[in-house]
Formats: C-alpha cells, sequence, structure tokens
C-alpha cells in the first residue's frame, strides 16, 4: 500500500508547490513577512498565511519580500 505524501502548498507568484529544501518567504498576520524554509516551519494556518519561493516574492516586488 503507498501513502499519500503531505501535500505541498503552491507558491502565488508562480504556482509551483514549494519544495522541502527551497528558501521562502512566509506571510503572515503575527510576523509579517519572514525568510524561512519549509523545514523551519512550525504549526501552519494556510487560511492566514502565505509561502511564496523566495525568487517569486522578490521578482515581483510582494511587499517585505
Amino acid at each position: 500500500m503507498q501513502h499519500a505524501s503531505p501535500q505541498r502548498p503552491t507558491c502565488p507568484g508562480c504556482g509551483e508547490p514549494i519544495g522541502t529544501y527551497e528558501r521562502l518567504w512566509r506571510f503572515a498576520p503575527d510576523v509579517g513577512g519572514e525568510q524561512t524554509s519549509w523545514l523551519r516551519l512550525g504549526p501552519r494556518d494556510a487560511t492566514m498565511e502565505t509561502l511564496w519561493h523566495e525568487g517569486c516574492a522578490e521578482t515581483l516586488g510582494v511587499d517585505g519580500g
């Protein structure tokens, strides 16, 4: 039997899934914007935050990225 891998969030900038080791920007009301990685994220509330690839946030000029 195969187990489904946890679904990765997609970057709003490019629509691609966020990779495990990729650097990213997390935008949430409690922190604003912060650079982090998937491995450093704690509990998440996907209704209150977005995760962006670092390059997408910086290229598109996302406020805080």
